[in-house]
C-alpha cells in the first residue's frame, strides 16, 4: 500500500491527538479551550503541569492537575 506524506502525517497527527485525551491532557483551540477559568477562578486550585505541542505545529494540548 502507497501512503503519502500528507497521509503519514494526518495520521501521526489523530494518534498523538488520541493518545494525548486519553492521557489526560486538553485540546486549547482557538477559542483558548477551558483556559479562560483557570484565569478566571472557575477551576480554582489547579495549574498546568505540562504542555505539548502537536505534529502538526499548530494545536496546543494542555495537563491542568489540582494543586
Amino acid at each position: 500500500m502507497l501512503v503519502t506524506n500528507f497521509t503519514r502525517r494526518a495520521l501521526a497527527y489523530r494518534k498523538q491527538k488520541r493518545d494525548l485525551l486519553a492521557q489526560g491532557y486538553e485540546e486549547i483551540g482557538e477559542s483558548g479551550g477551558k483556559l479562560w477559568e483557570l484565569h478566571r477562578g472557575k477551576r480554582m486550585g489547579h495549574r498546568i503541569v505540562a504542555a505539548v505541542i502537536a505534529t502538526d505545529g499548530k494545536s496546543l494540548y494542555v495537563k491542568c492537575e489540582p494543586t
